[in-house]
């Protein structure tokens, strides 16, 4: 059922039923009968507006992309759920549906065609490390975009993430106020630009900076494809002759997962090992434990980013837009001074 067949049977003119469909009978003054007329015959056939014609006409198709640089989604995967239900929440507000890109198997360049064919109105990319092919390609684009989670260090795009850096410094400090001198970390992937690696310098950089060092050895990567599981890697730190005091684990995932290890050792938490993790989740886990972290307000960066890329796509603004919020640690369970210390006070 075409336009021009329902204007032909509700007995008005092609433009009236196209006023009236689209939600204008009133604003151009439609008589209150033709408008009746029209929305009755639309609605017995079944009538619905080609929306790909429309958004042609109208430039705007009130949708917004999201692609995961990580270019995976693994089931069960909290912070992913909690972060793509936040830009949904923040997307409704502003009347945008969201499209969810999740065919990871296109090179870099057909994938650019793909998001930038017209589909959405801008794009929200999650997490793109700093050697992503699809950074260049979208630099040059006119498709707004804005990074969600990462930051655009040549400073063409536009970006909301949270202050890692200012995160891991104040975990640190905190660790070296309790008393902790010996300090281990559960790593993951060795990807350049990742958040593992860059949580983990800093890291290391900050207690460097208190005359603490964090030994090679007892820098653990426990990930899909490693050598070791948590188990197997707790177990490798508590056999040394001074076994750390707290384990700093990259993700709060892993973490939980830890705590788990640390129960099935029969490791006490956090009297004998604390454990610190990042990202203020507290992921389904046996443990009875809440894992002290850097909390990151998922919510607020979800809220920014889609409000900066609907600013972008209406042109109220120009890019970059950029916004860093500040990250912080949220109590838990796990983290208290180390035995060592409590015995001389």
């Amino acid at each position: 059922m075409t336009l021009k067949e329902i204007a032909h049977l509700a007995g008005v003119s092609v433009s009236t039923a196209s006023l009236v469909l689209s939600g204008k009978g009133a604003e151009r003054r439609i008589s209150a009968d033709a408008e009746r007329r029209v929305r009755e015959v639309a609605r017995e056939r079944d009538y619905s507006p080609n929306l790909l014609v429309r958004s042609l006409q109208r430039g705007r198709t009130h949708v917004l992309s999201f692609y995961s640089a990580f270019h995976y989604r693994e089931t069960g995967d909290l912070y992913m759920d909690r972060l793509t239900s936040a830009v949904e929440r923040a997307a409704g507000r502003r009347h945008y549906d969201v499209l969810i890109s999740c065919d990871f198997t296109r090179p870099a360049e057909e994938l650019y065609r793909f998001l930038n064919g017209g589909r959405a109105d801008g794009l929200l990319f999650f997490g793109p490390n700093e050697g992503d092919p699809l950074l260049s390609l979208l630099s040059h684009s006119r498709l707004p975009t804005v990074i969600l989670n990462h930051v655009d260090r040549h400073g063409d795009l536009s970006y909301v993430s949270d202050d890692m850096a200012g995160g891991i410094q104040q975990l640190a400090d905190r660790l070296v106020e309790l008393g902790h001198r010996r300090i281990a970390a559960i790593t993951g992937p060795p990807v350049l630009g990742a958040d593992s690696p860059t949580r983990i310098a800093g890291l290391s950089a900050r207690l460097a900076e208190h005359g603490i060092a964090v030994p090679e050895r007892w820098m653990i990567g426990v990930f899909d494809g490693s050598a070791l599981g948590p188990t197997e890697a707790l177990e490798r730190l508590l056999a040394e002759p001074e076994p750390p005091t707290v384990l700093f684990c990259w993700h709060d995932r892993i973490g939980y997962k830890m705590l788990e290890a640390c129960n099935a050792l029969g490791v006490a938490v956090p009297e004998r090992l604390s454990l610190v993790g990042y990202d203020g989740l507290h992921w389904p886990s046996t443990s009875p434990h809440v894992l002290t972290s850097v909390g990151v307000d998922l919510d607020h960066l979800a809220e920014t980013a889609v409000g900066f890329l609907d600013d972008l796509v209406q042109g109220k603004a120009e890019a970059p837009l950029r916004r860093i919020f500040p990250a912080s640690l949220t109590p838990g369970t796990t983290l208290e001074p180390p035995a060592t210390a409590i015995e001389r006070t």
